[in-house]
């Protein structure tokens, strides 16, 4: 169900395009909609007995070095909080120069922003939005 590989070292002008990985994607992603492994899980397997392999799947996949084998595993993700699959597939095997901007704080790019109500970030610096320098200011 995995591919699994050495992640190549990442060179770029910015923070995030350095530490941005596909495993670090989902993992901001996910704690950017304040999301468990275990929420998650619950979320996409109703069924309890098979709960833990979905945690422990989940767990492999925010693991730097390891992605999906198959887009359809990243895709059910949207199901549960917000990703892009491209933005994601993008991570797993373009180089960082050719990778749109994402926040190094929630994981948002523009082609996933942050959404609160019917207010949508912008990038206020080259690797944040405006909603995690805010929040960065705020606890300051």
């Amino acid at each position: 169900m995995l591919h699994v590989s050495i992640p190549p070292h990442r060179a770029g002008q910015s923070i995030a395009k350095r530490i941005m990985t596909p495993a670090n994607y989902l993992r901001l992603r996910r704690k950017a909609a304040g999301l468990t492994l275990e929420q998650v899980a619950e979320r996409l397997m109703p069924r309890a007995g098979f709960r833990r392999m979905v945690v422990a799947f989940l767990r492999v996949l925010e693991t730097d070095g390891c992605t999906a084998k198959h887009r359809d595993h990243i895709e059910r993700l949207t199901s549960v909080f917000p990703l892009d699959p491209d933005v994601y597939s993008q991570l797993a095997t373009d180089s960082p120069d050719s990778l749109p901007r994402i926040c190094s704080g929630c994981g948002c790019s523009a082609f996933d922003p942050c959404r609160h109500g019917d207010e949508v970030c912008g990038f206020a610096a080259s690797d944040a939005c405006n909603r995690c320098t805010s929040a960065a200011r705020q606890a300051a």
